[in-house]
């Protein structure tokens, strides 16, 4: 109700568990009835600080403006479940997973974002890009397995971003494998146009990631790329200058363009090598961001110089004589334009000499990466890397066996492929998320699933079988334990006290004393006994099939042996005031157990009838008249 003020005593509170401060959410909560309204313009709230020193300033901080704590789904996949939903046709496992709050998001985002339409329409571009790719098999004359060849470069492709990757990752050049200078075959036929083309690196790897960016760096480097022989450049094109990117230029009578390389577009990198002026093809710009910083708080930052008071200072300089025709500053960018193209030309002979390399016979040479990285150290990655160096050369050696690798129309087939490649993993992707696979719990009910049908609880049509049916009865308790006891027949060796006392052990979930004693009949113990096995022989099942469950945990978390003996004497006749002389139970946990004792013995009682078993029957008959007496069952513990 509604207060003028609210007074905190402490900002702690025990959770059940352990003693904890108050979350932010629980905080507003209570401190939300302050003020009434109609009556009050302002609610106080008010911390009362016992001790010497408050609360430290970071917690009560987080309590106060902190965020509130995120619904978590508590849906669990319960065999009981399982085989109740199996047994029924207007719902489905799968689908009740899908009603869950735990899927809620998931599903929501599917109906948003149209991902079925998007999957029909994806599913139907696919089959006429198949159908396309068959009818122009004739025009791949020297080039038929150009699918094949594309699946061996997109396994180089990726091998090659993970190795470059790890030797890049503690900075700088990766140990010289991308200066500036080498030699790189790179790919990216459905951007740029090209496949398996020789590149010259001209700035090493950076980070291109944006300020505002969550995804993760993209490290890429630029590179001037020799151009296929079928290039066309654009109008566009003409407007960009040498040492821009993207800029396209000619010479040698080859194209060639300045682009980013990102890890996953590199095929190799070679041990060729070449000293280069970088500046030449790649001018690069200075960040805004390091200005700023290094001008911040000097109030002198971008000032000219003053002159040297002793130089000689020449008050002419820069003035050009009158009637003269020459022009010194002319001359010099002359000279530096012809010094540019000369640059160029001998860049783009390495590159015309590297592709005439490759296109015999793969010969251009491949650099060994565990030379690069010999001087770091990463731990255990360490120790991968040179296998995986291993396996990429041999992904290499088996791409360039394909004749595809030396075709000279490549870039149209690889593009054809890559296109329709691409589009079907995004199909199979959409497919994924739009079946019951994607769901959260569905690989927990495909694990409990063949349990149950390793038990003999489904068959392999998952229908449920009698064993599953009797299961399907108990809702107290393990329905597990219980079908097992019951098809076991232990059930029937013991009187309908023994019957009650051990099934009291299922029921029972505080913390007591389980020792069972030596007083009861030994037929009890011994059942307790199997009772044990049992449930650890189930928990050993679930581990084998990949639920993370720990047999002893899970007979402890089931079995409790603190009232077995209290109950057997309840059913004997012992009067109430004994029996709690027994154990250390609180009365009303003890009433709490005997009465859900009776629920469970109907549902025994309802398994003997599926089964068959009318001696059992009468037994589950008689234990729920033994334990329905007295104070217990009375229907008010105020009414003596």
């Amino acid at each position: 109700m509604p207060a003028r003020s609210v007074v905190f005593n402490a900002i702690r509170k025990h959770d059940g568990f352990q003693f904890r401060e108050l979350q932010p959410g629980e905080y507003t909560q209570m401190a939300g009835r302050a003020g009434r309204r109609g009556l009050d313009k302002v609610g106080t709230v008010v911390l009362c600080c016992f001790g010497d020193t408050p609360p430290p300033q970071m917690i009560l901080k987080n309590m106060l403006t902190g965020s509130s704590t995120k619904l978590q789904s508590q849906f669990r996949l319960t065999f009981t479940m399982i085989l109740n939903l199996l047994r029924v046709e207007d719902m489905s496992v799968e689908g009740m997973i899908k009603r869950s709050f735990s899927e809620f998001a998931t599903q929501r985002a599917l109906t948003t974002n149209e991902f079925p339409k998007l999957f029909a329409r994806g599913t139907k571009t696919l089959l006429k890009l198949d159908n396309q790719f068959k009818q122009d098999a004739d025009s791949r004359i020297g080039c038929e397995d150009v699918e094949e060849y594309f699946f061996a470069c997109r396994n180089v492709l990726t091998a090659n971003k993970k190795l470059l990757s790890f030797i890049l990752g503690s900075g700088g050049t990766g140990g010289g494998a991308l200066v500036a200078g080498r030699i790189i075959l790179v790919t990216s036929a459905r951007k740029e146009k090209y496949v398996c083309t020789p590149a010259l690196v001209v700035r090493p790897p950076e980070s291109s990631k944006k300020p505002n960016s969550s995804s993760d760096d993209i490290l890429e480097c630029i590179c001037m790329i020799l151009m296929p022989q079928s290039f066309t450049p654009s109008a566009k094109d003409d407007a960009i200058k040498l040492g821009d990117l993207h800029y396209v230029g000619e010479a040698r009578s080859r194209a060639f363009t300045i682009q980013p390389v990102k890890l996953d577009e590199i095929f190799l990198v070679s041990s060729v090598k070449h000293k280069i002026d970088s500046k030449v093809f790649y001018k690069e710009e200075p960040s805004s961001n390091s200005k700023g910083i290094s001008s911040f708080g000097n109030p002198f930052a971008g000032a000219k110089p003053m002159l040297d008071r002793h130089a000689d200072a020449n008050p002419f300089a820069g003035m050009k004589a009158r009637g003269k025709k020459g022009d010194v500053s002319s001359q010099d960018k002359s000279i530096i334009l012809s010094h540019d193209a000369q640059l160029v030309d001998d860049a783009m002979s390495y590159l015309i000499n590297a592709e005439e390399a490759e296109l015999n016979s793969g010969q251009l040479s491949m650099l060994d990466l565990r030379e690069c990285a010999k001087n770091m150290h990463q731990g255990n990655s360490a120790m991968e890397f040179g296998p995986a160096c291993g396996r990429l050369e041999n992904d290499i050696a088996f791409a360039r066996q394909f004749l595809s690798h030396y075709h000279p129309n490549l870039e149209s087939h690889y593009n054809a492929v890559e296109r329709k490649e691409t589009l079907r993993t995004r199909v199979n992707t959409l497919r994924h998320l739009l079946s019951n696979e994607s769901l959260q719990l569905f690989p927990d009910f495909e694990m409990r699933k063949a349990m149950l049908q390793s038990l003999g609880y489904v068959d392999e049509n998952d229908t449920v079988t009698l064993k599953g049916r009797v299961a399907c009865e108990v809702n107290t308790c393990e329905g597990l334990i219980i079908s097992e006891m019951v098809f076991g027949g232990m059930l029937n060796e013991l009187e309908p006290p023994e019957i009650v006392a051990a099934l009291s052990a299922l029921l029972f979930q505080e913390k007591a004393d389980d020792d069972i004693g030596s007083e009861l009949p030994d037929r009890l113990i011994s059942s307790c006994e199997r009772i044990k096995a049992i449930a650890i022989d189930l928990g050993r099942k679930q581990k084998e099939f990949g639920l993370p469950v720990d047999p002893l945990e899970y007979c402890a978390k089931s079995l409790k042996m603190g009232l077995v003996h209290v109950v057997y004497e309840w059913a004997c006749g012992v009067p109430f005031s004994s029996i709690c002389e027994l154990t250390e139970v609180q009365e009303g946990s003890i009433v709490r157990c005997i009465t859900r004792l009776d629920e469970l013995c109907r549902e025994v009682r309802n398994c003997a009838r599926v089964v068959g078993n009318p001696t059992l029957y009468r037994k589950m008959e008689s234990a729920s008249e033994a334990i329905k007496r007295d104070i217990v069952f009375a229907s008010s513990l105020y009414v003596s």
